[in-house]
Order: C-alpha cells, then structure tokens, then sequence
C-alpha cells in the first residue's frame, strides 16, 4: 500500500513539471544585404535607389515545457512551422519601379532555457534551426511595359536566387496565465546566410544575408501527461 501511494506520488509530481500546448502568433522578418546582393556589379555605378521593407507572416506549432523540479527554470523544446522572408522595392531615374518579394516557410525545430523571476514571468535564450520548404517562392510585380516582363523577370529571381535552411538564436520574454494561457515575445537573431546566388548564371554578389525576426504569439497549455 506504501508502495502504490509512493508510485502515485511521484508520478502527480512528474505530470505537474510537464506540460505541452499550442502557441501562434504573427511576425515581422528582415533579411541582411538583400539589395546588396540583388544589384550586384551595377551597385555603384547605376543611379536608382532599391531598399528592405521586411516581410509579415506567420509561426505557430507544437511545445513541450519541462519545469525542473524545485527551481525556477524549464527547458521548452518546440516544432514550428513559420512564413518569413523579405521584401525589396526600385526605383530608378528613369522612372521604372519593382517589388520583389522573398516568401519563405521553414520547419522550426529547437529549444529554449527559461527562468522565471516572478510567478508567470519568464524570460528564455535558446536556438532553432530552420528547415527550407519554400526556396524558390518569389514574387515581382513592377510598372515597366504595363507589367509585361514579370512573369519572366519573376523567373529570372527563382532561377538566381535560393533559399537556404536558417540557424538562429532566439532571446524571449513572456508570461503565463493561470488559466493556462500564455503570451511570448520573441528576437531570433540569424547567424548563417539564407539566400544562395547561382552566381555562375547571374550578376548577383554573393553575401551574408541573414535573417532577423520578431514575433509575438499567444499560447495554450493543455492538461499536465
């Protein structure tokens, strides 16, 4: 009988440290050097002006919250899905403008250290490492011969330019509810290059792009295991 409350002891204890849910939430994406690597050898030398005007999207997915017993901290591991990228606009003396805009997704996967101060108040570090699923999405629209040229334009874009997979660190501050809901604010911070230049077909400049975002999401945990 000892033995059996002993067992069911822990075992309450355990499900109370552990908890998993839902989070999603909307966010704003850059990407480095962008027009840089866009304008390549005619970077200096044309006279039109091409400037980041970031990307919206979206990130949601599934956690685990692992409270360790006794303490103030958690270990959170999380798969997301996320919409990021960037968006460029041109404009030259001659009066051409285009749009040019890098629609990428990723499948998030990492963790995140958490200490919490006071009561629901949390604060993380941790990493993430992003998956490509979509590194050829572009889009192009522009004013020159009515829009004439874009289909190709936009072709030219997917065949120079590749999305590659991202590494971030991610630095976040929250807060959770009593009632199981919580809210998080988020940096990740890139560390590697996210676009690739075929530069044996294209003028593009090789560069460091790399990608900053900042989200805010809203999350649920569910019941404790």
């Amino acid at each position: 009988m000892f033995c059996l409350f002993f067992g069911v002891s822990v075992h309450a204890q355990y499900e109370t440290n552990i908890t998993y849910g839902l989070k999603f939430g909307g966010l704003r994406s850059t990407i480095s050097s962008l027009p840089e690597t866009i304008k390549g050898r005619d970077n200096t030398v044309d006279n039109s002006v091409m400037e980041s005007k970031g990307a919206y999207g979206l990130e949601g997915g599934f956690f685990l919250n692992f409270k360790l017993h006794d303490t103030r901290v958690a270990i959170q591991p999380e798969i997301l899905f996320r919409q990021a990228g960037e968006k460029v606009t041109y404009r030259d003396a001659v009066g051409k403008e285009f749009e040019l805009g890098l629609h990428y997704s990723y499948l998030q996967i990492g963790a995140l250290y958490k200490v919490y101060p006071y009561e629901g108040l949390n604060l993380g570090a941790g990493a993430f490492y992003g998956i490509s699923l979509s590194p050829n999405n572009v889009s192009y629209t522009s004013n020159e011969a009515g829009g004439m040229y874009d289909v190709a334009t936009r072709q030219f874009y997917k065949d120079g330019l590749d999305g590659a997979d991202d590494f971030s660190v991610c630095f976040a501050a929250g807060y959770e509810l009593h009632q199981s809901i919580h809210f998080d604010l988020r940096y990740y911070l890139g560390v590697k290059d996210v676009v690739k230049s075929n530069a044996s077909s294209f003028q593009f400049i090789e560069n460091q792009n790399k990608s900053g975002v900042i989200c805010f999401s809203l999350g649920y945990s569910f019941h404790q295991w």
